[in-house]
């Protein structure tokens, strides 16, 4: 075999973290020997720009067009147009990250004999009900057959993979785990990049009464739709704002979603405009991250947040909800960071307003957190890793063994 072929797939090119650790993978995969492909259901995102200028792009609806027809037929043309795309392409391993793109190309890879690799992301029992949709008793058995049926099952964190063989009811270690990677020297040099906001940049409110108040910034990102916990942070701002003191709060909140109008007004009725943002998707976020006093990751659920990841490694002192999986594991159960219940307005309080009383919290964990991410999180040996898989899938595809 010459270069083995791999066809990577998601969804669209939005800024989640899927989407930016395939950007990452794509960039750092050795070039002598795999060659990558990129398939999409829809071309559409702001990543699709980071996409390296050697990986053809093509998706669902170039070569389909606008959807058309009820939800069950368009994943049966979905899973029938990636399967003959598969097969024009000569692609000897399909790799997808979440179940829903899972859906898709695992069954146009089995449909066709292309052994596939699948990626689960989150906490299974928690994130499927939420964005799963209608006939969820019905995909969740397809996946199982699917995941049962593929070269390998990947998860991001131990969490994720031992939820996912309880969820979809797989062999204990089935799933193996695969933790994300951070492209340490892009951070670094985006970190380095000027913010183009004023508000961002402008020195906390005084007035001829007081002296200027010690300005805190927080930020946090991701997608912006419901289980990344943003609602329940903005409350906490509006709580610790209403109480006053000698500390004025900014709170950036980076990314697009479905959730970003009803977030809108949810700052705008608290009368929060001056204190809260949202910025949108930011190419330059671990500026944003590097320049604030906190990051807080306020999420409901997650599996191996690469927002979480780059903070650290710019430097700056992370609070993180107690995800059952994911921020627990990199943070070593509070060791490099701060952990707080999830779901819940009191604890984002609490833990915000122990940083904002000792002004050396976060140096306690800077130092070790960002050691620990160059250590166990780099994105060359998440790479090598992941490389190490396609050559296996790749040789067994051939020789029709079995999976690894």
């Amino acid at each position: 075999m010459s270069r083995i072929k791999v066809v990577f797939s998601v969804g669209a090119m939005h800024g989640g973290g899927s989407e930016r650790q395939l950007v990452s993978l794509l960039r750092h995969l050795d070039r002598d020997r795999f060659e990558p492909l990129l398939y999409l259901v829809y071309r559409t995102g702001p990543l699709l720009t980071e996409v390296p200028d050697d990986v053809p792009v093509t998706s669902f609806e170039d070569r389909f067009g606008p959807p058309r027809g009820p939800g069950f037929l368009m994943h049966r043309k979905r899973v029938a147009d990636m399967s003959r795309f598969l097969s024009e392409c000569g692609a000897h391993v399909s790799y997808d990250r979440t179940f829903l793109m899972t859906l898709i190309a695992a069954a146009a890879a089995q449909r066709i004999g292309v052994p596939n690799v699948s990626t689960i992301v989150t906490d299974p029992p928690i994130g499927f009900p939420l964005v799963a949709g209608r006939f969820q008793w019905m995909k969740k058995r397809i996946l199982r057959r699917l995941y049962r049926q593929s070269a390998c099952v990947l998860a991001n964190s131990c969490g994720a993979a031992q939820s996912a063989e309880r969820f979809y009811g797989l062999p204990p270690g089935t799933v193996h785990v695969q933790p994300n990677g951070v492209d340490l020297q892009q951070v670094r040099q985006k970190s380095e990049l000027p913010i183009q906001d004023a508000w961002w940049n402008s020195p906390a409110p005084s007035s001829s009464r007081s002296p200027s108040p010690r300005l805190f910034r927080i930020v946090t990102a991701g997608r912006l739709d419901q289980k990344k916990g943003f609602h329940l942070l903005i409350e906490a701002v509006r709580v610790l704002s209403e109480r006053g003191g000698d500390v004025s709060l900014r709170l950036a909140i980076l990314g697009e979603g479905p959730c970003r109008s009803a977030l809108q007004e949810q700052i705008q009725a608290a009368g929060l405009q001056n204190q809260i943002r949202l910025p949108g998707f930011r190419p330059e976020a671990p500026a944003w991250y590097r320049s604030a006093d906190l990051f807080v990751l306020p999420s409901l659920l997650e599996g191996m947040p690469n927002v979480l990841l780059e903070a650290m490694a710019c430097g700056t002192p992370v609070l993180s909800t107690d995800c059952r999986s994911g921020p627990q594991e990199i943070l070593a159960g509070g060791q490099f960071g701060a952990l707080c219940a999830v779901n819940s307005v009191p604890a984002l309080i609490d833990g915000i307003q122990k940083f904002l009383a000792d002004e050396t919290a976060g140096t306690r964990y800077t130092s070790a957190a960002t050691g620990h991410v160059q250590s166990h999180f780099s994105i060359e040996s998440a790479v090598r890793r992941l490389e190490d898989v396609f050559q296996t899938v790749a040789t067994h595809g051939e020789d029709g063994t079995g999976v690894v």
